[in-house]
């Protein structure tokens, strides 16, 4: 799934899209995302160096993380290359159904 970087708030954001945390670039650098996970839709902070994640963005605003970050709510492993999303589940994920 290709995730759409937004500048919507973050209890506005849908499925797949992601929104820099806003702050100084020049003082600060990255400091993280707000991801909506493709898969629930449950809004997690990914910050950058939190357990050794590094996130990168390339010139044409393509993001990355270097390893998978946790959806808070669902628990599914987020990985991002380049604005693609990779979901992955292992034992810890809860099956969330909507009605």
């Amino acid at each position: 799934m290709r995730a759409v970087v937004t500048s919507k708030r973050p209890c506005k954001l849908e499925r797949g899209e992601l929104r820099r945390v806003p702050q100084d670039r020049a003082l600060r650098g990255i400091v993280g995302y707000h991801v909506c996970c493709p898969r629930c839709g449950f809004v997690t902070a990914v910050l950058n160096g939190d357990g050794g994640l590094v996130i990168s963005e390339s010139a044409n605003e393509e993001v990355s993380f270097s390893s998978q970050a946790r959806c808070v709510y669902c628990s599914v492993l987020i990985r991002l290359d380049g604005n693609e999303f990779t979901l992955e589940e292992d034992d810890r994920v809860r099956n969330v159904n909507y009605r």
